[in-house]
């Protein structure tokens, strides 16, 4: 059958919008793809959380700082570089809720997307339970339990939008409390409660929430407690996205 030339530049036009429909689509895709995933830890230190960066960042991920200590921040900054992991760090005393969240914002600013969230941080001081302070117990609370919310608030969009997780550092003692490491023991028994209440909460929405209750003296020597083995622990309960709870 002849066409005419009507139904000729009709084909004409649906196949470019076919291929500008590609075009686009691959884009897309392309520019989803190739975004570099990150990570932010927070209470970034020399044991587990640096463990962390390294597994993380050798796993392709751009990684966010965040701690008291700006010299010991671009020491690791650098270490992390050799290893050819790209980082960024800011201040912020995680005792204050301002100074974190306007980290957090920095870091937003650097990092562009967010993937993962690894809170660290602790209050660790060893104070028997009935020398303790009401005052001091609370800002322990803030620093171990309270500021890990707050960051997940802080970024909880970012987190929503990438299909993210946040990994929270657990302790036995939240298991097992001891009054010598009171507010240790509270703190981290704080940071599971908060580990299953946003599992369930933020699963909905695609975030994955989990916990690795660390329960043995972590130690560079140790052959099952080392920063690398624990670290490792976190990128299989990042992969997995299915366990609220590993304890190890």
């Amino acid at each position: 059958m002849r066409r005419t030339g009507v139904e000729n530049v009709l084909d004409i036009h649906r196949n470019s919008f076919q291929l500008v429909y590609l075009v686009i689509r691959t884009n897309i895709n392309f520019n989803y793809q190739s975004m570099q995933k990150t990570i932010i830890i927070i209470g970034m230190g020399p044991g587990l959380s640096y463990g962390v960066a390294r597994k993380f960042g050798k796993e392709g991920f751009k990684v966010g700082m965040i701690s008291r200590n700006a010299a010991k921040l671009f020491d690791f900054q650098k270490e992390l570089a050799l290893e050819g992991v790209e980082s960024f760090f800011e201040t912020a005393d995680v005792a204050d809720t301002n100074q974190l969240l306007k980290a957090l914002k920095n870091l937003k600013k650097e990092l562009k997307n967010i993937d993962v969230l690894h809170y660290n941080a602790v209050d660790y001081r060893y104070v028997h339970i009935l020398d303790e302070k009401v005052e001091d117990l609370a800002k322990g609370f803030m620093i171990s339990v309270g500021n890990a919310f707050a960051a997940v608030k802080e970024l909880q969009e970012d987190l929503i939008k990438s299909k993210g997780a946040v990994l929270l550092t657990g302790g036995g003692s939240a298991n097992f409390p001891i009054p010598d490491m009171a507010t240790i023991s509270l703190g981290k028994a704080g940071i599971k409660n908060l580990a299953y209440q946003l599992y369930k909460a933020l699963k909905p929405e695609g975030v994955y929430v989990g916990t690795l209750t660390v329960s043995n003296q972590i130690s560079e020597e140790s052959s099952t407690h080392s920063p690398a083995i624990l670290a490792n622990k976190f990128w299989d309960l990042y992969t997995a996205r299915e366990k609220v709870e590993v304890v190890y």
